[in-house]
């Protein structure tokens, strides 16, 4: 592997330990992958997830602080396990302790200090400035790593913790997997035929076509004569597709960069064989997830955050209704979307209707941990994401469009 002096350096530990750590772990990665050279990156998003990395991710966090280390390029960190607006309330009823929310602020502010920037947003291009088309990456969320890819035309892989940090470090990662042109064409050809038209539908789409060739080599091609998404549509569904189907990317033909054509986004070549998605297998995907129970404990709007845009029609559509007694209606969002609704008069709105907001987070990280404590049982949600994530940890959960989600939420029930 081509290395530069300075890069040299660092893996002979010229710069002190912190660099030499990080440059050791890329070399490591590109030597495994076999590639040429390391490819200099414009930013890094980071997952501290202490619940996963541990006492050891906190100490080699620590470490780095006491090297004086920092990252070289714009750094972008996931959301956490917690909203700490909800500090007292998490820690009295949600089964949380005082030392699981001290550690969780504890990481936030050692990353601080590395010098990423506290988004807590599993897509922090919807509140920075999206990566540029064909820009280099080292993002590590998968909701944020296939919207790079796909939607914006940026080049990054699935960055694990370790591997995100160690690139964002010393600014630059392996030449491997979709950083490689030939590795983005498209492969699997999914013909959309029913008309979808909202983002539960689209997040249904990538449900089904999600799992018919899973795995990181499959790009999926989505293509036919239906309404132009919208951008929050879009967005669903490569969080869907990274859920389902363990997807890096898709090319959705006349709205994605490297799709304006199906030929454009195959590279020349089609593959064999269409998948056709009819109006009833639209339907099946929200006719088969349904409660045992008609009860709702919970609503949930995330997976990924929200926009501003979303959480004005959650509120339009509420209108002068309000929440039922026993349902709780919780929008994820990150912080900066958050200070965009409150200055916009949502967050009066929201909480006039008795909904609420979970802030840092996108709900799924903190809902097995908060169920036993609250004793939440069911979610009714528009996130086909969500209803994927939430099935390991306990919950029943019922995909279902935004008005069918509102009516849940008003009258605690979802009708069979």
């Amino acid at each position: 592997m081509q290395l530069t002096d300075l890069q040299k350096s660092w893996l002979n530990g010229d710069a002190g330990p912190s660099l030499q750590w990080a440059m050791e772990f890329v070399h490591a990665l590109g030597e495994f992958y076999d590639v040429p050279s390391l490819l200099p990156i414009e930013s890094a998003h980071f997952a501290p997830d202490v619940r996963m990395g541990g006492d050891t991710s906190v100490r080699l966090l620590e470490n780095f602080v006491k090297d004086r280390a920092r990252i070289r390029v714009p750094g972008y960190l996931d959301p956490c396990h917690i909203d700490f607006e909800k500090e007292a309330e998490i820690v009295a009823a949600g089964g949380l302790t005082q030392s699981f929310v001290d550690g969780e602020r504890h990481i936030i502010g050692l990353c601080r200090r590395l010098g990423f920037y506290p988004t807590q947003s599993c897509i922090p291009y919807q509140s920075f400035a999206p990566p540029p088309y064909g820009a280099h990456l080292a993002w590590g969320d998968t909701g944020a790593a296939i919207s790079a890819n796909s939607i914006f035309g940026a080049r990054t892989n699935f960055e694990g913790g370790p591997s995100a940090l160690a690139s964002a470090l010393v600014g630059c990662t392996p030449a491997y997997g979709l950083h490689l042109p030939e590795n983005r064409r498209g492969n699997l050809l999914i013909e959309i035929q029913c008309d979808p038209r909202e983002v539960a539908d689209w997040g249904a789409i990538a449900a089904w076509s999600g799992q018919i060739a899973t795995g990181y080599e499959t790009v999926p091609v989505f293509f036919g004569d239906f309404a132009a998404p919208t951008f929050n549509m879009v967005k669903q569904l490569g969080v869907a597709l990274a859920s389902y189907g363990g997807h890096a990317m898709f090319h959705l033909v006349g709205a994605t960069p490297e799709a304006l054509t199906l030929e454009m986004a195959c590279g020349g070549t089609l593959p064999g064989e269409t998948h056709c998605m009819a109006s009833a297998d639209l339907d099946a995907m929200f006719e088969r997830q349904t409660l045992s129970n008609p009860d709702v404990d919970l609503v949930v709007f995330a997976a990924p955050q929200l926009s501003l845009e979303e959480i004005s029609e959650v509120v339009e559509r509420l209108g002068d209704r309000r929440v039922h007694e026993n349902t709780r209606l919780i929008m994820g969002v990150d912080l900066q979307v958050k200070a965009q609704a409150d200055n916009a008069g949502l967050t009066e709105r929201v909480i006039a209707c008795g909904a609420e907001f979970s802030t840092g987070t996108c709900f799924y990280p903190e809902a097995p941990l908060m169920r036993d404590g609250f004793g939440w049982r069911s979610v009714v949600t528009n996130s086909a994401k969500l209803v994927n994530t939430l099935a390991s940890a306990g919950y029943e959960t019922a995909l279902r469009r935004i008005d069918d989600c509102l009516n849940a939420a008003v009258t605690g029930r979802l009708p069979a």
